[in-house]
């Protein structure tokens, strides 16, 4: 006889964006078909009236012994909201699910498939369908940089996988999607809960370290880009340049890449990114913020490995500027 299959907990960290979260509640529901049972916690970070309401509503008509709603009595924040319903979880694994992103229906069947098949690996990074706010599909966010990796599902070491998190970033690229035991979660240690942007990047520096993970190259969630994510917010506040600068001089001095002799251009590489963005910002708030983080960067990166990456990026940039205006009409530059 075979045996029962535990459950999966998806964690949904919630926070306002009541007009999103339907969609995204509703991609759980269509999970009924899966043979892989699954809980579902609704980890709400103090959120306003408006989204109260409607996850009450939601609630009412839906909800049923799986569901649980945990609302916070005031705002954590993302990382330590997250930390906490992970700690609430009551499930070996857990999945993590944004508010406005969605599952596909096969989700949890594959993620059945993939623990069975590798049993070593604590963590499953995978590729996802990107889609606008509107829910229009959109070229794949995270495909090209897994296919640095690998083009077929595999088991990545540490020796590999670390140094490809300053070579390509990110690689999860999203939290949505991400599934990991928790006792993983344990021996890694919490998310940076002070941190609004990169503690993802980093806590899967710290994940990578206990041993190998799984690369899952067939999709399991759509993932939405959108003009209010929190990232954008990130990005105007100076948190996106101070946590990532603090991953990148991490990973540039880690002892698995001692004998990269790539690191320094790899680092710059990410960190002209950082640059460009301060210096966009001179035309509305002047010098300083550039000013301020020059610092940052030259312990990253350098300051002048990170100008000339940014000189190098000049003509990839100029490229999408005009295809951007070609595509919404504007005639293209001689």
């Amino acid at each position: 006889m075979a045996q029962p299959q535990e459950p999966i907990t998806i964690l949904l960290p919630v926070y306002g964006r009541s007009e999103l979260l339907e969609p995204a509640l509703a991609s759980v529901l269509a999970l009924e078909s899966s043979p892989q049972p699954w809980r579902l916690l609704i980890a709400d970070d103090g959120s306003d009236a408006s989204t109260a309401a409607f996850l009450e509503h939601w609630l009412h008509t839906h909800g049923d012994g799986r569901v649980h709603w945990q609302r916070r009595p005031r705002n954590l924040g993302l990382f330590a909201n997250l930390n906490q319903a992970i700690a609430e979880a009551d499930t070996s694994w857990v999945l993590l699910l944004c508010s406005d992103d969605l599952l596909l229906p096969g989700a949890l069947t594959r993620l059945q498939e993939l623990r069975q098949q590798w049993p070593q690996a604590g963590l499953i990074l995978s590729t996802f369908d990107s889609i606008n706010g509107d829910g229009s599909p959109r070229p794949a966010d995270s495909a090209w940089h897994h296919d640095q990796l690998s083009h077929d599902t595999a088991l990545l070491a540490p020796e590999r996988f670390v140094p490809a998190l300053l070579q390509l970033g990110s690689l999860n690229g999203n939290l949505t999607g991400m599934a990991f035991r928790r006792a993983l979660w344990r021996q890694a240690g919490p998310f940076r809960a002070d941190w609004r942007h990169a503690a993802d990047w980093e806590w899967l520096l710290r994940a990578s370290e206990q041993g190998p993970l799984l690369l899952n190259r067939q999709p399991i969630a759509r993932v939405r880009t959108h003009a209010s994510q929190l990232s954008n917010s990130n990005r105007r506040s100076g948190h996106e340049l101070e946590e990532v600068a603090v991953v990148v001089g991490g990973l540039r001095r880690h002892p698995l890449l001692a004998n990269e002799p790539r690191r320094r251009r790899w680092a710059a590489h990410v960190m002209q990114h950082q640059l460009w963005n301060l210096i966009k910002q001179v035309p509305r708030h002047g010098p300083g913020p550039l000013l301020q983080g020059m610092e940052p960067i030259r312990s990253a990166a350098g300051l002048r490995a990170t100008g000339l990456a940014l000189l190098r990026s000049v003509p990839q940039r100029l490229r999408g500027w005009l295809q951007h205006k070609d595509s919404n009409g504007a005639p293209l530059a001689d």
